[in-house]
């Protein structure tokens, strides 16, 4: 026989190799970072479509290197230029697109943060926000989307929630007629130093909009990619997520847990929500 048949054949009876699965939350530490946390919010029945997401958070340990958002389908809201462990002073508001431009800057009360196109994590406009935000205040973070010309404008405000602040973090179009898809959020370590001071989130009260009213999210789900260095729990309606080398989860890498509803039938706003027709009704 050939040499090349003997090879073949050789191939074809002998069993293949396992492949090894890579541990990324291992890969991740080995760099010096630590893997993110998430926690989503939802209602008893998730709408079809939301057009519309109210969250509260509190950054409750915020050292340098962190970085925590409201979350939803193509972009964020996040709290950055945390330079010490106290707060930051930005607030971004990014939506994914290489189209994505801005249609309105941000509120100008603290000041202007210049606004870009960024291409590190995938393209997008990077809308930029003032704002001198505080570890252990809760915030109120308000996103919604109106569909115009076959386009989508995406539109952000934020403020301290104990005193119905509202400044306007940007508007953004985008080609499409696109919803928000959930009322998510994460928080993660954006440097890789320090992965042994733990950095911790907490979110409250959660609402999203269906196109034709107003749904309280009953549920709240924490999750997190590596339980060995990261944990969540929940307490005065408020479900915590925090990440730091040895916080070790009891819970392992998700839960759900139930909300209870607020005596107010809605949030309070800035302006209205565009109502829409609702899929498959």
């Amino acid at each position: 026989m050939k040499p090349f048949l003997l090879f073949l054949t050789a191939l074809l009876i002998s069993p293949f190799a396992p492949v090894r699965a890579v541990d990324y939350p291992a890969a991740r530490l080995a760099q010096g970072h630590l893997s993110a946390a998430y926690c989503s919010a939802s209602p008893e029945q998730r709408p079809k479509q939301i057009v519309a997401i109210y969250r509260e958070i509190i950054p409750v340990a915020a050292p340098p290197g962190s970085y925590t958002t409201v979350a939803f389908a193509g972009g964020y809201v996040g709290l950055t230029g945390n330079k010490t462990a106290a707060g930051g002073d930005t607030i971004n508001f990014s939506i994914w697109g290489q189209d994505a431009a801005e249609v309105e800057a941000a509120d100008k009360k603290f000041g202007t943060v210049k606004t870009r196109q960024f291409t590190h994590e995938g393209t997008g406009w990077a809308g930029r926000l003032a704002y001198p935000w505080k570890t252990g205040t809760r915030y109120q973070v308000f996103v919604h989307v109106k569909h115009e010309h076959a386009q989508t404008i995406y539109t952000a405000w934020f403020g301290e929630a104990a005193k119905n602040e509202w400044l306007l973090a940007g508007r953004i179009r985008k080609a499409g007629t696109h919803d928000l898809g959930k009322a998510g959020g994460f928080l993660e370590h954006a440097g890789k130093k320090d992965a042994q001071v733990p950095r911790c989130t907490g979110y409250g009260t959660s609402w999203v909009h269906d196109g034709q009213r107003w749904q309280f999210c009953t549920k709240a789900e924490a999750s997190v990619k590596d339980p060995g260095n990261a944990r969540f729990h929940q307490r005065d309606e408020v479900v915590f997520i925090e990440i730091g080398l040895g916080l070790k989860s009891d819970n392992g890498s998700k839960l759900s847990y139930s909300m209870k509803p607020p005596s107010a039938a809605a949030p309070s706003l800035p302006e209205s929500v565009s109502v829409l027709p609702v899929i498959g009704n």
